[in-house]
């Protein structure tokens, strides 16, 4: 399996560790559990894939959750291999775009493919969701987590410029955002699923975080976002959404007080459904 070449993103592996490790928690806390596929997690010989894995937390944490941990298969694939662990634990990682193509020896052969804030990177978002189906098992399901459009929600201002700013990169760098507004579980019905769920998870951050003792952790998260996107964004655009060099310079400060005094908001659609037997 080889890597994506063109995928170029410059990142502090233990801070870009941390900033994926908030944003699971603020995430895991909005949906209430990892995996709201109704499949039982109680059987033996599970394989389970998640597909743009990072550093394979999602995996670490969804293992003590399966009640013959020891028989079950835990695989994980991202575009690049630079977040994986020297000595992954329990897991089986892999360098692999999530468009494919995948292994033969692959096809049709998962309980639960699970893919979680990728499709928004992708021109053609069917095209990933195409072959992800095509790894689901007789009986298995898939869950795709991705963010939904969240201008209605009562944010600050710092946070709807972030928003928007994230919104009009993607347009213009030909992303696909179909998949927003229900698009997802269309796709799902078209390929011939059924059971087909979903959910829109209230993610909240910072003062609005449910947990007091999360909420640093998720401002930390969100601005560590923000700061990334920022960097690549002045790479590509002169201007950034009318800010001069010193007005992005304290952008990040504005945003974590916001974060910190008001809280922020953001919608994450999880769709689930189910390969027919």
């Amino acid at each position: 399996m080889t890597s994506d070449e063109s995928y170029k993103y410059e990142f502090d592996v233990p801070e870009e560790n941390e900033r994926l490790a908030g944003q699971h928690q603020a995430v895991k806390l909005g949906m209430g559990k990892l995996v709201l596929a109704p499949m039982d997690i109680s059987r033996e010989g599970l394989r389970i894939l998640d597909a743009g894995t990072s550093d394979g937390y999602w995996l670490k944490e969804i293992g003590p959750s399966l009640l013959h941990r020891q028989t079950c298969e835990l695989i994980g694939t991202d575009i690049t291999g630079e977040r994986f662990p020297e000595k992954p634990e329990g897991m089986k990682l892999f360098v692999q775009n999530s468009v494919g193509p995948f292994p033969d020896s692959w096809a049709q052969s998962f309980d639960l493919v699970h893919q979680r804030f990728t499709l928004s990177g992708i021109p053609n978002y069917k095209e990933c969701v195409s072959a992800l189906l095509g790894l689901v098992k007789p009986g298995g399901w898939i869950q795709l987590v991705e963010p939904e459009d969240i201008s209605s929600e009562p944010n600050g201002p710092q946070v709807k410029r972030f928003a928007n700013l994230v919104k009009i990169f993607a347009i213009n760098s030909g992303s696909d955002l179909g998949f927003q507004n229900g698009g997802l579980e269309s796709a799902l019905r078209e390929a011939g699923f059924n059971r087909v769920g979903t959910m829109v998870a209230p993610v909240s951050f910072g003062a609005e975080c449910p947990e007091p003792n999360m909420r640093e952790q998720t401002v930390k998260a969100y601005c560590h976002t923000a700061s990334q996107f920022l960097n690549s964004y002045k790479r590509h655009n002169n201007d950034i959404d009318g800010m001069n060099p010193t007005g992005f310079d304290s952008y990040i400060p504005r945003l974590a007080d916001e974060l910190r005094e008001k809280g922020g908001y953001a919608a994450v659609r999880v769709v689930w459904a189910q390969r027919p037997f």
